[in-house]
């Protein structure tokens, strides 16, 4: 099979925004203004493409990336519709890592918001080129202006506005060519002739756009300072340099959800986002540095694996050379090679078989056991991995009956197969199943999805703390274990003393016993013994920690003693010197590094201090405050949720054990 498109006319790019900016909405406008589909669906009613999940469709909202592909103007455009909910950043992150470009989705009314800032943060990372679409202007409380400015404010770059609102009016005007562009058939924009009345603002708008390209072209410059004309043509390739070179960040305007201004985006993104090949030079983008030809050695990335109808589909970006049905790669991974049975083309949730996938392509290998990060190539070539966070939350999972015990472990392999923002553990002390994830929400849609497409059923709940007991002062027991019966007897009799010790430092057995007053063959039991007690548990039953055991002294009988009396004589010992050594509860206290805004400081400061957290620095990074502070894990349960409800979703932390603390 040829290529349907040379590499030049190829645009993967991604639909990324806050939660509720109207991706999902605008990626159905543009595959319904491109005739990819005939009727456009709606997120309220749960009938989009891209949102084919139940669990998608039930709540409103994205959670898993989903790829599309269509055509317009000969060109052939990979869209990715990202989610918008911190929970799922994930998904933002590995399409980010696979694409050239992005449309960043505004909401007219609410400008910048939190998750907006972190994906455009990761495509900071990646060097991807971006252009701005304000949504909603039809909606009360939208203002473009003010989108702009918040933009330009917040990421620190130079907006360049190419279609604005008309003010008195739901149409917009067009800068470029100077015309006004009403709504017409539904995705696609009419352009008419521009009202006397807006001429003004259309001739002022291409100045302004004129001004921006002097900045970084010499043609624009001396065409802005001469004052002379400068056709669309020269207009937009000088758009097109400042665009890839991330100079300048074009910005449009519209309303997906009546389809207006969808057209232009759609010129836009042609026009002025990259092809594979413009990338190749980005000092950001290792990857597309092997991007060039189909007849170069073969270089793909694994970027995300789902198990569903189909089996296994592993998705695939090709780099260079050609990966083809029922040809041979060599797996980074294990350097183990891998037959390609199955490719095929995703249009969200339906395939369609192709033969071969060619540079630029995105294409999902069915069937094949590969992992997310895997690079297949015919060279051994690995990319760079994928950026995971560490996880946040964490929930203790159980479950409900003997079947779903069975059906679990599988299950979760899968899963976190599919989502490397998951982790599993267990917890040593308290013998939980502990799934940890990016949130709250991130959680409930992961147990969800363990019941509804595994058929496990499993009860969640807050993981218990870990407590810890230990001793404040110097404590000494004497116990004799003796037991006659019919047969051999038990005897054994030891004198122990416990002392506290540095937190941290654990258990420790000394043997201080002098003249053999207890067999070296026995010590080992006697320490055996003190080891089992404080593993089971001191006084209230937690288990002890930083305590010193010493044998001093006992004595033993010839015959009728032994390792299991000796053993059951130190349990006792210990557990009665632990009593009298004025024994306390220990928990666990959590160190904690906090990056949220000045405006939020106050705030999360009050919080911190509600529980029992301890602020050991303050220091700034960028135009962020950090926190570095203590705080006990027990006061820690919802504190992510709670932070971003403090913070506008604005606020990170992570978290790890710093140690255990008397309990106040």
């Amino acid at each position: 099979m040829p290529p349907r498109v040379s590499i030049s006319r190829l645009r993967n790019l991604g639909i990324v925004a806050h939660v509720d900016a109207g991706k999902t909405t605008l990626t159905e406008r543009i595959l319904h203004a491109t005739g990819r589909i005939h009727a456009f669906g709606s997120v309220d009613d749960g009938n989009t493409v891209t949102d084919s999940d139940p669990r998608e469709r039930s709540r409103g909202i994205t959670i898993g990336a989903a790829a599309v592909t269509t055509v317009h103007q000969g060109h052939e455009l990979t869209l990715i519709d990202t989610p918008g909910h911190v929970d799922f950043a994930i998904e933002v992150e590995r399409s980010l890592r696979v694409l050239d470009g992005a449309v960043v989705v505004l909401d007219a009314a609410s400008g910048v918001e939190p998750q907006t800032e972190a994906v455009w943060a990761a495509a900071d990372r990646r060097g991807i080129p971006r252009i701005l679409f304000v949504n909603k202007i039809d909606h009360p409380g939208a203002d473009f202006d003010a989108a702009v400015r918040s933009a330009a404010r917040t990421f620190g770059v130079e907006v360049v506005p190419l279609v604005v609102p008309s003010p008195d009016e739901l149409a917009l005007v067009d800068l470029l060519d100077g015309t006004r562009l009403e709504t017409a058939r539904g995705s696609t924009d009419q352009a008419t002739e521009l009202p006397a009345t807006l001429e003004s603002l259309a001739r002022s708008g291409r100045e302004r756009i004129v001004e921006a390209c002097a900045g970084f072209d010499e043609n624009m410059l001396r065409a802005f300072v001469e004052g002379a004309a400068v056709s669309t043509d020269a207009l937009i390739a000088a758009l097109r340099r400042g665009t890839l070179s991330q100079k300048i960040v074009p910005c449009l305007a519209g309303s997906a959800k009546a389809g207006l201004g969808v057209s232009r985006l759609l010129d836009a993104i042609i026009a002025l986002l990259p092809s594979p090949l413009d990338r190749t030079s980005d000092s950001k983008n290792e990857d597309a540095a092997h991007a060039s030809s189909d007849r170069d050695p073969l270089v793909a990335f694994c970027f995300k694996e789902i198990h569903d109808d189909y089996g296994q589909r592993t998705f695939v970006r090709v780099y260079s050379g050609t990966l083809r049905k029922g040809a041979s790669a060599l797996v980074s991974r294990n350097k183990k090679r891998v037959r390609i049975g199955r490719l095929v083309r995703v249009f969200a949730d339906s395939v369609e078989d192709i033969d071969m996938a060619v540079p630029g392509d995105i294409a999902a290998i069915l069937g094949v056991a590969l992992s997310t990060g895997d690079t297949l190539s015919d060279e051994g070539i690995a990319l760079e991995g994928l950026d995971v966070r560490e996880p946040v939350v964490a929930i203790a999972i159980e479950p409900s009956d003997a079947e779903a015990r069975a059906r679990l472990g599988p299950a979760l392999r899968r899963l976190l197969d599919e989502d490397p923002s998951l982790a599993l553990g267990a917890d040593a002390e308290t013998g939980q199943t502990v799934l940890r994830g990016q949130g709250e929400l991130h959680l409930e849609v992961t147990l969800d999805k363990l019941r509804d497409a595994f058929g496990v059923r499993v009860r969640g709940s807050a993981p218990r703390v870990a407590y810890r007991e230990t001793i404040t002062q110097l404590a000494e027991s004497e116990v004799k274990h003796v037991k006659q019966g019919g047969g051999p007897g038990q005897y054994a009799h030891v004198i122990l003393r416990v002392a506290p010790r540095a937190r941290g430092s654990g258990i420790t057995f000394v043997d201080r016993s002098e003249g053999g007053v207890v067999p070296r063959a026995f010590i080992p039991a006697v320490e055996a013994g003190v080891r089992e007690a404080a593993a089971c548990g001191g006084v209230l039953g937690h288990p002890v920690d930083d305590v010193e055991a010493t044998l001093v002294g006992g004595s033993f009988h010839s015959h009728d003693s032994s390792d299991l009396a000796f053993s059951i004589a130190g349990r006792k010992a210990f557990a009665e010197a632990l009593k009298l050594g004025a024994p306390i509860v220990l928990e666990p206290v959590m160190r904690l590094e906090i990056v949220v805004p000045e405006a939020w400081l106050g705030n999360v400061l009050g919080d911190l201090a509600a529980r029992r957290g301890r602020v050991e620095n303050l220091g700034t990074r960028g135009e962020r405050k950090t926190i570095a502070a203590r705080a006990p894990l027990s006061e820690l349960i919802g504190y992510v949720t709670r932070l971003r409800s403090n913070t506008e979703g604005r606020g990170t932390v992570s978290m790890s054990l710093a140690g255990y603390e008397p309990v106040s």
